[in-house]
This record gives C-alpha cells, sequence and structure tokens, in this order.
C-alpha cells in the first residue's frame, strides 16, 4: 500500500512539474537499446539439508525501449520498458550422498519505468546530456530448479515496485539530424521476495549500461 501510495505521488509531481514547461523544443524522442543487466544478489540464507545455502545472480545481456515527450529543451517525461533474464544460482557444499551441488535457472524479469528527464545541454546542436529519476515496475518469473535426485524445487517470486535514477548522452548523426546513437547508465532499487514455504525478501538492486539508436519526431 505504501508503494502504491509513492508511485501516484511521484507521478503526480512529474505532472505537475511538466505542465507549466514551454512548448519550445518540445517533441517525441523514440529510443531503442541493448542493455546489459547486472544485480548484486549475494547471500547466504539457512536451510535444513544442507544447512545453509548460497544465492547469487549472474549478469544478462537485454534489450528495450522507451518514449519520452520533451515538453521543453530542458524537461521530459519518459516511459520505457527493459527485459532480461538473468541467472538465479543456488549454491550448496558437503551435500551427504552428493558433494557441493549448483542449481541455476533464469529468471525472466521486466523493468517497467516512468522516469521525468532534465535535458542540461538544450543548446547543444551534437549531444543531449541528460539526468533521470523516477519509479520502476519490476515483474519477476518464477523459479524452477531441478535437484540432483531428480526432484524439482520450484519458487514463487513476487512482483515488486522501486525506484531509479539514471544518467545519459545522445550523440547526433549529424547537424541538425533527428537520429542520434545514446547511452546511459541506470540504477534501480527493488526487493526479490521468494516463496516456498516461507516468504524469504532480499535486496535486489540492479545497475544496466545501455547502448542504442534514437529518433527525435
Amino acid at each position: 500500500m505504501k508503494r502504491a501510495v509513492v508511485f501516484f505521488a511521484v507521478a503526480g509531481m512529474m505532472g505537475l512539474l511538466a505542465t507549466p514547461a514551454a512548448a519550445a523544443d518540445s517533441g517525441w524522442n523514440l529510443r531503442i537499446f541493448a542493455a546489459g543487466h547486472d544485480t548484486d544478489l549475494d547471500v547466504t540464507v539457512p536451510a535444513e539439508n544442507p544447512e545453509f545455502i548460497d544465492v547469487s545472480s549472474d549478469s544478462d545481456l537485454g534489450f528495450g525501449a522507451s518514449i519520452e515527450y520533451q515538453f521543453s529543451g530542458l524537461l521530459g517525461l519518459e516511459l520505457g520498458i527493459m527485459k532480461a533474464n538473468p541467472a538465479i544460482v543456488l549454491t550448496a557444499e558437503d551435500i551427504p550422498g552428493y558433494g557441493d551441488i549448483v542449481l541455476t535457472d533464469s529468471m525472466s524479469t521486466t523493468a517497467i519505468s516512468l522516469d521525468l528527464n532534465f535535458h542540461l545541454t538544450p543548446n547543444s546542436e551534437y549531444f543531449d546530456f541528460y539526468l533521470g529519476g523516477g519509479i520502476a515496475s519490476m515483474g519477476y518469473g518464477d523459479l524452477h530448479y531441478t535437484e540432483p535426485d531428480g526432484d524439482s524445487l520450484d519458487l514463487d517470486v513476487s512482483d515488486d515496485l522501486g525506484f531509479s535514477a539514471k544518467a545519459g548522452i545522445g550523440i547526433s548523426l549529424g547537424k541538425n539530424s533527428n537520429w542520434a546513437a545514446f547511452g546511459a547508465l541506470r540504477y534501480i532499487w527493488t526487493d526479490l521476495e521468494v516463496t516456498q514455504e516461507n516468504a524469504a525478501t532480499f535486496d535486489f538492486n540492479t545497475f544496466s549500461f545501455s547502448v542504442g539508436i534514437a529518433v527525435s519526431f
């Protein structure tokens, strides 16, 4: 409930800030990109047999797209989506009859973000440097592992609402061109709630680096 209130509060603030902006230099920016997806999950959780399980995540290369309406040379509102499938790795040591085991499954991850962007170089013909921040809805797929004895370990993963911040730069592909190459860094603060018999919540902050192409119209 608290996260929902924060969601609408931030969206309302974005609207209030964007509405008074001047119409000069307004228009749409469409961005399509590839994105490296790196999460910081690395925890040890108690278990019955084995006594402890290490839980970590691997990086993945995903993709995404966004559409921004730029109200003025300085201010824009951007809606974006990014998808990736990072591997969630379970590791345990000295299991009787099995020794060390490693279980791996890819988790479908979808980030839908709403950001308020501040364009810091409105007078440049070649560069568009911008900073942005807002909210991110994180959708997670469930995890399914096959244990060494053939049994299935299924973990339900809940979606979450978090916050994000980013910095990006666009480089025009020619003077007064509508096309640009761009790169951006983004960080998302969110949680990962996993349930089987009991629920466990972990920090699941995500860092991403994206490279792509943008067109203005």
